[in-house]
């Protein structure tokens, strides 16, 4: 019982999970505010997302095909900072539409099937193989959050 107490009181609240546009909110692309809201949500939603930051480090590139737009996301030990384009030193990419980008952290695609038909598709450094999908694992939004997929708006 000890432990289960020690475990919730080292969650994080979802306040504290720092996510900034680097670029600030008027010169941040559109990808970018999607992103940060993305991650705001999904923070509050689940606050398991948001101590389990504390163990990614690294830079993780998304390319959205269309509409074209780059954007970095930094995990640090300050929380998220997103940024327009590229960094040299990203540690994992993705690149694909949207759209597909969208659906797959919903649940509503399959981004294992979206890689074998070359719709979606991965970069990793060799020196962190796992750290894509560590990312995308945080990114997805929780089973707790989807819509059904039989719910009619």
């Amino acid at each position: 019982m000890n432990e289960s107490i020690a475990a919730t009181s080292q969650h994080i609240p979802a306040a504290a999970l720092e996510v900034a546009l680097a670029d600030g909110e008027e010169e941040a692309n559109v990808f970018a505010k999607l992103l940060k809201q993305h991650i705001e949500s999904i923070a509050e939603g689940d606050p398991a997302k948001a101590s389990a930051v504390d163990k990614i480090h690294g830079k993780l590139g998304l390319h959205s095909t269309d509409p074209e737009a780059l954007v970095t996301l930094v995990f640090g030990d300050d929380g998220i900072t997103i940024k327009n384009g590229f960094d040299n030193d990203l540690d994992g990419r993705i690149t694909g539409t949207l759209k597909l980008q969208t659906e797959t952290l919903v649940g509503a695609a399959n981004p294992y099937v979206a890689i074998l038909k070359r719709q979606l598709k991965l970069g990793v450094k060799w020196s962190r193989p796992l750290f894509t999908a560590q990312t995308y694992g945080f990114l997805k939004v929780p089973e707790s959050m989807r819509t059904p997929a039989d719910a009619t708006p």
